[in-house]
C-alpha cells in the first residue's frame, strides 16, 4: 500500500543524500545543493503530523510544519477553535520549524478584515512557537486564492521571511507534492503549485524513492499532508475514500471556473 508510514520511512531514507532544509533555512540562504526542503501542510488530524515529526527527529531531520487554525482545536479542548497546541509544541520540541497555514481570505472575504484576522491568529501561534514563514492553504473548494491576502504586503512588518507561494525564490526549485494522493499530478491540485514542474510523472512513493535516490534533481521541495500517511488499514481506507470524494469536488470546481 502507498501513503503509509512505512512508505514515508523509505522516503526519508532516500533523502539521506540531500541536505534536508526547512523553508526558513532556504529563505535565509542556508540551503546548499543538493538540498530538499521538507514541508508538511497540517490540514487535518494533527496527531498524524506528530508521528511524522518523531520519525524525522529519530533521523536527525528538521522539517517545516504549517498548522491551520482548526475548528477541532486539540484533543484536550474538542470543538474549541484554535491551533493544535500539543502537536505544535511537540514539533517545536523536536527542532522542527512551525509556520501558519493561513486561509483567512477564503474564510472572511474582505481583505482588510482578513489581514487583521491573519495578524491576530499569527500572534496566537507565536505564543506557542517562533514563526518566521507562513504558507497559504489551498482551500480547493473555494473560488478564493488565499495567497492573494499577502501579495503586495510587506511581510517584514509581520516579522516574516515569506510565504513560499509568493516569495518568488522557489522558481528554480522542483516541487513535489502529495496533493490528492497523486504526487504532483495537476488533475488533483487546484492551487498547490510552486516552483517548476519535476519534469517526469511520479507514479507513487516507491517511484519517488527511486528518483530521490538517483539525486538527478539538486534543488527540491517535497510537500506532504500528514493526514494522508496512514498507520493501519482503517486509516488508510478512510483517507483513500475521503480523498477520492474531495478530488471529484476539485474537478467539478475547476470545470466551473
Amino acid at each position: 500500500m502507498d501513503f503509509t508510514l512505512d512508505a514515508y520511512s523509505r522516503l526519508l531514507d532516500a533523502l539521506a543524500g540531500y541536505g534536508v532544509a526547512t523553508v526558513e533555512d532556504f529563505l535565509s540562504g542556508k540551503a546548499s545543493e543538493p538540498f530538499c526542503v521538507l514541508r508538511h501542510d497540517v490540514d487535518r488530524f494533527p496527531s498524524r503530523a506528530s508521528r511524522m515529526a518523531r520519525m524525522e527527529k529519530a533521523r536527525g531531520v528538521r522539517a517545516t510544519y504549517y498548522f491551520r487554525w482548526m475548528p477541532e482545536a486539540t484533543p484536550d479542548f474538542p470543538g474549541v477553535p484554535g491551533f493544535p497546541e500539543k502537536e505544535v509544541l511537540e514539533c517545536k520540541l523536536f527542532g522542527h520549524e512551525v509556520g501558519y497555514h493561513y486561509e483567512n481570505l477564503s474564510e472572511i472575504g474582505d481583505k482588510d478584515k482578513a489581514l487583521e484576522d491573519f495578524g491576530s491568529k499569527l500572534a496566537i501561534l507565536r505564543e506557542l512557537a517562533p514563526v518566521r514563514t507562513v504558507a497559504m492553504h489551498g482551500s480547493p473548494l473555494s473560488r478564493v486564492d488565499n495567497a492573494d491576502l499577502l501579495r503586495g504586503v510587506d511581510l517584514n512588518k509581520h516579522g516574516l521571511l515569506g510565504d513560499p507561494h509568493i516569495s518568488g525564490k522557489f522558481e528554480d526549485v522542483a516541487y513535489i507534492t502529495d496533493t490528492g494522493r497523486k504526487w504532483s499530478s495537476g488533475e488533483a491540485s487546484v492551487r498547490d503549485r510552486l516552483g517548476r514542474p519535476l519534469g517526469e510523472r511520479i507514479k507513487g512513493t516507491e517511484h519517488l524513492v527511486e528518483v530521490m535516490n538517483s539525486q538527478r534533481y539538486k534543488r527540491v521541495m517535497v510537500n506532504t499532508h500528514p493526514q494522508r500517511w496512514a498507520r493501519g488499514k482503517v486509516e488508510w481506507l478512510s483517507e483513500l475514500v475521503g480523498q477520492n470524494v474531495r478530488n471529484v469536488g476539485k474537478m467539478f470546481l475547476r470545470s466551473r471556473q
